[in-house]
């Protein structure tokens, strides 16, 4: 698991390596331009002499990390032409160093006054962006946004320093001109603005340059934002003993369905038995329970009291009581309809229900309508909302969720005392304890009707074989994006639905954990 560092976690780390490590800040800078140089080898197979390099310094530490960086190059044999937005003399500290280092050593600076002059630069092997970090807000201005947008306009390849011009640290947003990198070499650790939209897709290939802060300075700054990778996913996914039953592999119980969304109910239901539940019972509307028998061959369906229009009303609670108590865990919501007797429904029943539940679509819809609906979680709830529901539950509009997802998911996780998986570009999962994790995996094959309903039945059937609730959420959300880059791949992005991840689950597991 890796962590994601904000401008300002990255900064006391690197105050903490100085002040109390005693490394000087210009040896951290020499480290990343070392990591820079390595990156570039590699892209360049290895050889430098007579390749030629477009160098934009910014006047900030990003800028000294191109400097330092030109440097390298010009000792290895290849052309440089350094470009700066900001006269050497204005520099300070270790940029303006490296730039002097730079120019006694032979390097000349071409010192932008404007960008006309941009026009007559000839090509180059690769062009590498050092012009702003990660500390920025707000749009580039200026000079240093002309050079973002001739940057962009160029043929040449891009590797960007830290992150993409533009692209502000924390958010990953770009509200100006920025930077389109094939490759970002980023310091230290990762930071948020490289794994949040539009800043992932802006930054390319990512490599995190090893930069020499020591472990005991790392570990002694709490970073609370993870990025899931596969080696977290095969430690948390359940064994099954060889020796196991169906009973031992969980129970759980679904409650949804509603008049023309049986497809809902089928892939939830059919996900948690493909993800390894032992048992899963389906309660829906009476009137839908002969198609879903046809539609489920190995789901327990269970028809339930409904009203005139054929909604789940408070007569079926007490058979809805009976099915929660025979199961481990239960998943309300899919395709349940947001009817007024099905609101009353679920409320009774997560009033008296302790067991671990999955709460999404109209579930949340539901709870979005009660003022107080804190009051009806309990430790064991995820909630699976997208920026729509997880709106109307917290009552903040859906651009300010957007541009704050990271932190508003981690706030509410801990105020309701829930595990909130928020879907999206890309999926962030908090638990109540601050814990914050980042999804590497899906793409634009999973905005397709039915998917998440395919990662409800996921993550229920992992609760249901004892996953704790934050590493059930975890698994499911990374196997099911998985699924999604699968089908990406073989059927197509257009083409895929969720019917193909909920097929693909097998797959996932075989590629992340082949042993179960």
């Amino acid at each position: 698991m890796k962590k994601i560092a904000t401008a300002n976690e990255m900064q006391a780390l690197d105050a903490a390596a100085i002040e109390k490590a005693g490394i000087p800040a210009l040896i951290l800078m020499e480290n990343a331009s070392l990591g820079l140089l390595d990156v570039i080898k590699q892209i360049m197979n290895g050889d430098f002499r007579d390749q030629s390099y477009i160098i934009a310094c910014g006047k900030g530490n990003n800028g000294g990390d191109g400097y330092a960086l030109g440097r390298h190059l010009l000792n290895r044999g290849a052309k440089v032409t350094l470009l700066s937005t900001c006269p050497v003399s204005k520099l300070q500290g270790d940029a303006r160093t490296n730039a002097e280092i730079y120019k006694n050593i032979g390097g000349i600076v071409t010192e932008l006054k404007e960008a006309n002059s941009l026009r007559s630069l000839p090509s180059a092997d690769l062009i590498v962006d050092a012009l702003l970090g990660t500390g920025i807000t707000g749009p580039p201005r200026g000079l240093t946004a002309k050079v973002i947008d001739w940057i962009n306009g160029r043929s040449e390849p891009v590797l960007a320093v830290d992150i993409p011009s533009g692209v502000e640290g924390d958010t990953g947003v770009a509200k100006g001109s920025a930077v389109i990198a094939n490759w970002t070499v980023t310091m230290g650790l990762l930071k948020r603005g490289l794994v949040l939209s539009p800043g992932k897709d802006l930054a390319g290939e990512i490599t995190v340059a090893i930069i020499s802060l020591p472990p005991r300075i790392r570990a002694g700054t709490h970073i609370p934002f993870n990025l899931l990778e596969p080696e977290d996913v095969r430690a948390a996914f359940p064994r099954r003993d060889p020796a196991a039953h169906k009973g031992d592999c969980g129970k759980a119980f679904i409650l949804a369905g509603s008049p023309g969304m049986t497809g809902a109910a089928t892939l939830s239901a059919r996900a948690a038995l493909r993800i390894g539940a032992g048992l899963v019972k389906l309660g829906i509307p009476a009137g839908l329970n002969p198609i879903l028998e046809t539609k489920l061959t190995e789901v327990m369906t269970n028809p339930l009291a409904e009203n005139d229009k054929g909604f789940i009303c408070p007569e079926a609670l007490p058979k809805i009581e009976e099915l929660a108590s025979w199961a481990d865990v239960l998943a309300i919501g899919p395709g349940l309809s947001q009817h007024a007797d099905t609101g009353e429904t679920i409320k009774e029943l997560l009033k008296k229900v302790q067991k671990p539940v999955v709460i999404d679509a109209d579930g949340l819809n539901l709870l979005g309508d009660e003022e107080d609906f804190d009051g009806l979680l309990h430790a064991g709830t995820i909630l699976t909302p997208h920026p729509g529901e997880f709106s109307r539950l917290c009552g903040i509009p859906i651009p300010e969720i957007l541009a704050n997802r990271v932190d508003l998911t981690a706030e509410k996780a801990e105020a309701w005392g829930t595990v909130i998986v928020l879907k999206g570009s890309p999926t962030i999962i908090a638990d109540p304890g601050g814990e914050m994790y980042c999804n590497p995996t899906g793409n634009a094959a999973l905005a397709t009707g039915g998917s998440g309903d395919v990662l409800t039945g996921m993550i229920l059937g992992l609760l249901a074989q004892g996953c704790p609730t934050v590493h059930a959420a975890c698994v499911g959300v990374y196997l099911h994006g998985l699924a999604g880059d699968i089908a990406a791949r073989d059927i197509g992005i257009a083409a895929t639905i969720a019917g193909d991840i909920d097929h693909l689950i097998p797959e996932t597991i075989r590629q992340v954990i082949p042993e179960a």
